[in-house]
C-alpha cells in the first residue's frame, strides 16, 4: 500500500500526517533528501503560521500572492487572480499552504468578519461562465486585525505542477478611506516538501464553493431543489476514498439565528448512503488571533472569525464500488436532524457556503 494511503489514514481535519522520508530500496527507486516534515497535527486546530525561515532548504516555495490588495471602492478587488509557477515535475511528500492577511499600509483592516476562499482554476482557458474552480482553502477574516495560518493540502499535490491560475476572494465591501476599514493585504504561498509522493492519486472536484440558501420549504426553493446530484466515477483501483466537505453558515436574525449561530448537519449522500458532518465550532474564544473586536468569541456554524475553516474528511470507502459510478447528493438539516424552517425571515436569508472534493488513493 502506498505511503500516501498511510498518510490519509491518519487524517484529522485537513491533516494528512507527517513522518520521515525514506531512501530508495534499490538502484531503480528514487532517492529523497532526509528532511523534517511540518507537524500539522501539532498546529491544529488553529494552524498558526510558523516562523517563515523554519522551512527546510530542500523545500520549494511558490508564491501566488504577495501582500496583494483586496478591497472594494475605486476598484473592485474582492476577487483577484494570479499565475503561480509550480515546478513541472517533482515528488512531494507534503504540501503546505501559507495564508496571511495584513492591514493595508497606512490604513486599517476591514472592521468586519468576511468569508473568503482561495481557489484553483482548473480550466482557465474556458469562457468565464464555464470556468471550474476548486477550493484550496476556506477562511473567515478577523475583526480589525491580521491573521496567518499554514494548512496541509497534500492530497491536492498532483494538481500543483506548472503554471496554475489562482484566485483569492474576500467578501469585503470596504476600501481606502472607508469608515469601516481599508481592506486587506493578502499573501498566499505554497511550501512543497520533496519525498515519496503522498497526494491523492485522483482528485474529483464535485462542487466548488457555492452558496445554498437554507430554511425555505416552498416548492422550488428547498435545499434539494438547489442541488443537482453529481455522478462521480470511482477509480477501478481505488483502495481508499475520502470526501472532503467544507461548510460555513452565514446570516443571523432568522429562526434560531441560522445559519451563523445555529448548528447544522450536512449529509453527503453516496448512492443514498449518508455520511454526516457538523463542523460546529464551540472554541472560538480560544483563537490565538485575538483579542478581536466584535463577537469573535461566540460559537459558530463551521467557522470562527480569524481562522481557516478546515472542513471535514469523511471516509466513504465502504460506500463505493471501484470501477463504477456513484451518485453524490447533499442534505443540510438542523443539528438535531430535522429540516430547518425559517419562519422569521430578515432581509438576508440564511445560507451556507459548501464545497466538496473526492480524494482517491490506489494500490501500489
Amino acid at each position: 500500500m502506498k505511503r500516501n494511503l498511510l498518510l490519509a489514514l491518519v487524517a484529522v481535519g485537513l491533516l494528512f500526517g507527517t513522518g520521515c522520508t525514506a531512501e530508495g530500496d534499490d538502484d531503480d527507486s528514487p532517492s529523497y533528501p532526509d528532511i523534517e516534515f511540518y507537524d500539522f497535527d501539532e498546529a491544529a486546530p488553529w494552524f498558526s503560521c510558523p516562523q517563515s525561515d523554519s522551512f527546510p532548504d530542500e523545500a520549494t516555495v511558490v508564491v501566488a500572492f504577495d501582500r496583494a490588495d483586496q478591497s472594494f471602492g475605486g476598484e473592485n478587488l474582492r476577487e483577484i487572480e494570479a499565475i503561480a509557477d509550480f515546478p513541472e515535475g517533482g515528488d512531494w511528500a507534503q504540501v503546505g499552504l501559507w495564508f496571511e492577511l495584513e492591514c493595508p499600509e497606512g490604513g486599517e483592516c476591514d472592521h468586519w468578519d468576511r468569508a473568503g476562499s482561495v481557489q484553483l482554476v482548473l480550466n482557465p482557458e474556458a469562457a468565464a461562465e464555464e470556468q471550474e474552480q476548486l477550493e484550496l482553502l476556506r477562511h473567515v477574516t478577523p475583526y480589525r486585525m491580521g491573521m496567518c495560518q499554514f494548512v496541509d493540502i497534500t492530497p491536492l499535490a498532483s494538481l500543483l505542477h506548472g503554471p496554475q491560475t489562482l484566485r483569492s476572494w474576500i467578501d469585503t465591501w470596504v476600501g481606502p478611506g472607508h469608515s469601516d476599514g481599508d481592506g486587506w493585504l493578502t499573501t498566499v504561498r505554497f511550501v512543497l516538501y520533496p519525498g515519496p509522493p503522498a497526494g491523492a492519486d485522483e482528485v474529483q472536484n464535485i462542487w466548488g464553493r457555492r452558496s445554498i440558501t437554507v430554511g425555505q420549504l416552498d416548492e422550488g426553493q428547498t435545499v434539494d431543489d438547489q442541488i443537482e446530484p453529481v455522478v462521480a466515477s470511482i477509480p477501478v483501483d481505488a483502495e481508499r476514498v475520502i470526501a472532503h466537505i467544507t461548510t460555513t453558515g452565514h446570516s443571523f436574525g432568522n429562526s434560531a439565528n441560522c445559519a451563523e449561530f445555529c448548528e447544522m448537519q450536512h449529509n453527503v449522500l453516496l448512492d443514498g448512503q449518508s455520511s454526516s458532518w457538523s463542523g460546529w465550532r464551540d472554541d472560538c474564544d480560544e483563537n490565538p488571533v485575538s483579542p478581536q473586536a466584535g463577537t469573535w468569541e461566540y460559537g459558530r456554524n463551521g467557522w470562527c472569525p480569524g481562522a481557516v475553516a478546515a472542513g471535514g474528511l469523511l471516509d466513504i470507502t465502504d460506500h463505493v464500488v471501484p470501477g463504477e459510478e456513484s451518485s453524490l447528493d447533499l442534505e443540510i438539516l438542523l443539528g438535531n436532524g430535522f429540516e430547518y424552517n425559517n419562519v422569521s425571515p430578515v432581509s438576508l436569508l440564511p445560507y451556507t457556503y459548501v464545497s466538496l472534493k473526492l480524494y482517491s488513493w490506489s494500490e501500489e
